[in-house]
């Protein structure tokens, strides 16, 4: 929680300075606050006698199945979800720090974040 909480503290603060950061500033950021990785821990929650501390405990240091649906959920949603992020206000999404970053059009980073995937 305490993670979540910074992260959305970065890109509420990225978002009220006008920064578009880099890929590499970006993604540890919006990978966190995606929330996939809380929301996976939390399910472990009703599985009760099934789930032991050592799951908890391994869930917590990044196991590399959770950052990897973490990248997948969170590149999809900014692809996806630009256009409406943008009219609403939000925060930077990968396509545009990647737009930024390269000097690109916007198909390019479409094309680009989909080889991510």
């Amino acid at each position: 929680m305490k993670r979540q909480s910074q992260a959305y503290f970065v890109k509420a603060k990225w978002l009220h300075e006008n920064c578009i950061p880099t890929m590499e500033e970006y993604m540890p950021i919006a990978l966190v606050s995606s929330g996939y990785w809380l929301i996976t821990i939390s399910s472990f929650v009703g599985m009760e006698e099934s789930i032991t501390k050592e799951t908890f405990n391994k869930a917590f240091n990044d196991p590399k199945i959770i950052l990897a649906s973490s990248i997948i959920c969170r590149l999809m949603s900014d692809i996806v979800g630009r256009k409406v992020e943008q009219e609403r206000g939000h925060a930077s999404s990968a396509v545009e720090c990647y737009m930024k970053q390269y000097g690109v059009s916007i198909q390019e980073p479409h094309n680009e974040l989909y080889k991510l995937l």
